[in-house]
């Protein structure tokens, strides 16, 4: 006998109020906590859940047995508990992150569901644990491994300097130091290091390309890699283009407080607009997703 629960509420219902419910929980964590970069790329993925969460929900539905109930419940609790031992476990961002609190949301969102036994819409739920769980044990890794990232410091230096030759600045490089002289004469340093070579954005386009393809399955195909690798590409193409306008603004204003501003800001601008635009492009032109609806003409 299916549990009272999931009598009283359709998979569909569930799946709008948690997307609703969610989003409000972010906008309020957004709107009274400072911005870091880690929380545009939790967006990403948020988003990105938000749309498995939909369209799992108009999927033939699977229901928990009592005793599959019992563990997702029981599961739902760890995460929630897991969430608050993020930061002593020496996992987390202290005080407290996007990280911490994507664990919270997914935690009571499995509870949940556990209790509505909505097998199918577990599923999604567990992108944005993997995405944190993913970021932290990949940071942790590399805290004692930067010879993993070295070998995309020579390019990137080499095609930024490239660009901002280009763009008329006589620049020099110096080990993985770019250096100038700005507009006023004054000399520029800019070190490229592991930070500066765009491997966090690649990190957060690899999760969000496995949440896709995990989404829809038919999206795997020569034309859905070839476009996943154009994703790479322009990933990391944008990061070239957000070390070539520090330059720049480097070489216009000095090395004074705009440039620290830009290279604040300037990554995750370009990163947000290059994730709508590919996605866009991909639901729309690969998948045949339609964000607009048309009324048809009456006659």
């Amino acid at each position: 006998m299916e549990d009272k629960l999931v009598c009283a509420i359709t998979p569909q219902k569930a799946a709008k109020i948690w997307v609703t419910l969610t989003i409000a929980a972010l906008a309020l964590f957004f709107l009274f906590t400072s911005l870091t970069y880690s929380k545009i790329d939790a967006i990403s993925i948020w988003v990105l859940t938000c749309i498995s969460m939909i369209y799992f929900s108009k999927k033939e539905q699977m229901i928990l047995g009592k005793k599959g109930q019992i563990l997702v419940i029981f599961a739902g609790i760890g995460i929630v508990a897991f969430s608050f031992l993020n930061i002593p476990l020496g996992l987390g961002n202290p005080p407290y992150s996007i990280a911490e609190f994507s664990l919270l949301i997914s935690g009571i969102s499995v509870f949940v569901f556990g209790l509505l036994a909505f097998r199918t819409l577990i599923v999604p739920l567990l992108f944005p644990i993997l995405a944190v769980l993913g970021f932290e044990f990949y940071e942790l890794f590399i805290r004692h491994e930067d010879y993993l990232i070295a070998p995309l410091i020579p390019p990137t230096i080499t095609l930024t300097t490239g660009i901002i030759r280009v763009m008329g600045i006589d620049a020099e490089v110096h080990g993985n130091i770019i250096s100038f002289l700005s507009i006023s004469g004054e000399p520029v340093r800019l070190a490229v290091v592991s930070d500066c070579t765009g491997i966090w954005s690649l990190g957060t386009f690899t999760v969000a390309s496995i949440i896709v393809l995990s989404t829809f399955p038919e999206a795997i195909s020569k034309k859905g890699c070839l476009l996943i690798l154009i994703g790479y590409i322009g990933t990391y193409a944008s990061n070239i283009g957000r070390i070539a306008i520090i330059s720049l603004s480097g070489y216009i204003y000095g090395p004074g407080g705009v440039i620290e501003q830009v290279h604040i800001h300037t990554g995750w601008i370009l990163f947000t607009i290059w994730m709508v635009v590919f996605w866009y492009y991909f639901f729309t032109r690969h998948l045949g997703f339609s964000f607009s609806t048309k009324k048809k003409p009456a006659g």
